[in-house]
């Protein structure tokens, strides 16, 4: 696997996990196919689905080598955002297979939620919880923490965007109802107008300084005000990159190259 996911909790202002690439070669692999639209691949790996992999025609590896490159004159955030959310979906896939977690957004400067998450019962048949994701790849976590998460879980919390989220589950549900038949979309749907069934999961990176247990809470600091009640509606998750934008640089060439190959190849 390409991540290792040490579990980690602070009291009761949240829980979560510390991000540790395993294998970054790997990990270049994923986030190559999920550029490519592949995101089922990629699934099906981490389900331990042994998949044959797909082609790659020259016009699709040429559309997911953009998405990889920074413009010239262009800041790297709207790509590192990108390649941040696909390396969160691979986290959150990685943690819980039986979920339906959305497929990264297309699009890299798309406005919705940067990820989405439903929690199914254990007879996969209701939708005990939708999960909001907010990734973000910065060298300033908890300046973009206490301004631009809390403001979007508290636009949430007050009940704004709801018809978007609505409308996304029901998205998601749709498109996954052959794989859980007995579900009912109405019902699940439903279940996330209650506040309970609505919880947050935080993705940040962070440097060395804000990786041990201290600081890291401390980065989170708030987030039960933002988000009250039960623990488990905050999720913190942290992977620790020194020299974030040059790392960005030199793993989306690496996934680049990757594309490459399996365009050559075909």
């Amino acid at each position: 696997m390409p991540l290792t996911l040490t579990p980690v909790t602070h009291g009761k202002l949240c829980n979560g996990s510390r991000w540790v690439i395993a294998d970054e070669d790997d990990l270049a692999r994923k986030v190559a196919h999920l550029a490519l639209g592949q995101s089922r691949h990629v699934a099906a790996i981490l389900a331990k689905i042994d998949k044959k992999v797909p082609a790659t025609r020259a016009d699709t590896a040429k559309e997911a080598v953009k998405r990889l490159t920074v413009p010239d004159n262009m800041d790297p955030y709207h790509r590192d955002g990108w390649i941040f959310q696909a390396i969160s979906w691979i986290a959150a896939y990685r943690n819980d297979t039986g979920a339906v977690v959305r497929a990264p957004h297309a699009i890299l400067a798309h406005k919705g939620f940067d990820g989405m998450q439903l929690q199914l019962d254990v007879a996969n048949e209701k939708v005990i919880a939708v999960v909001i994701f907010e990734d973000k790849a910065t060298v300033n976590p908890r300046p973009t923490i206490t301004g631009d998460v809390w403001k979007g879980i508290r636009a949430l919390e007050r009940g704004e965007r709801m018809p978007e989220l609505i409308q996304e589950t029901g998205a998601i549900l749709e498109a996954h109802q052959l794989r859980f038949p007995e579900l009912d979309i109405d019902a699940a749907v439903e279940a996330i107008l209650w506040e309970e069934a609505r919880r947050y999961r935080v993705a940040v990176t962070v440097d060395d300084a804000h990786d041990d247990d201290g600081e890291r809470e401390a980065l989170f600091k708030g987030f039960d005000k933002m988000a009250p009640g039960d623990l488990r509606r905050r999720q913190a998750e942290t992977m620790s990159i020194p020299n974030l934008r040059k790392w960005m640089n030199q793993f989306a060439a690496k996934a680049i190259r990757q594309i490459e190959a399996w365009r050559d190849n075909v």
